[in-house]
């Protein structure tokens, strides 16, 4: 991985990630870097289940049902939209958190934060391999549907897929800020 890789990975939607997507040789490594993320105390806050295109009708089914458990009743428009987006992307990766409040010297916003360097080194290797990649949550993340269809138990909370694939139409330019506009040095004082 270089310096470009870091700077040029950009998010893209899962829609335009398709095949060929990453072998399953390419997925262990983007999981042996997330497991290479900062963590305090080695709590090994993440966990990543691989969703194999198989079992993609099972994932639309259980989709389904977390849209009628967060929307209630919905139209048949309603039901495909939230069904189709489980076919969406070559890979998908769930991301799950195993945050403990039980330890004093590694607080949970620092479990947070090694849950989040995990997900960033899994897009930062799927971009070094070619591939284009996006986390995406929604609503759903936070319904019993997914919670219980995962395997989570009940101290793990569900944050989203991981979406890899060959990107098949590239996302306009990122607008992201310069260094200037989010970086400082203490005590410097502009006059």
């Amino acid at each position: 991985m270089t310096l470009d890789d870091i700077v040029r990975r950009r998010s893209v939607s899962p829609r335009r990630l398709i095949e060929p997507g990453p072998s399953l040789e390419q997925v262990r490594t983007m999981i042996d870097a997330a497991c290479a993320a900062p963590d305090h105390r080695r709590l090994r806050p993440w966990r990543f289940i691989l969703i194999r295109n198989d079992q993609r009708t099972m994932l639309a089914n259980l989709f389904e049902v977390a849209a009628r458990e967060t929307h209630g009743t919905l139209s048949e428009d309603q039901t495909e939209r939230a069904r189709e987006k489980a076919l969406n992307g070559a890979c998908l990766i769930a991301v799950v958190g195993i945050i403990r409040d039980d330890v004093s010297d590694a607080p949970p916003h620092e479990q947070w934060v090694s849950v989040g360097a995990a997900v960033q080194n899994i897009l930062l290797t799927a971009t070094s391999f070619g591939f284009g990649s996006m986390i995406v949550s929604g609503d759903k993340v936070k319904t019993s549907a997914l919670q219980k269809g995962l395997g989570l138990s009940a101290i793990e909370q569900f944050l989203g897929f991981v979406a890899v694939g060959t990107v098949s139409k590239q996302p306009a330019p990122a607008d992201r800020p310069r260094a200037e506009d989010v970086f400082s040095v203490w005590g410097q004082v502009d006059l």
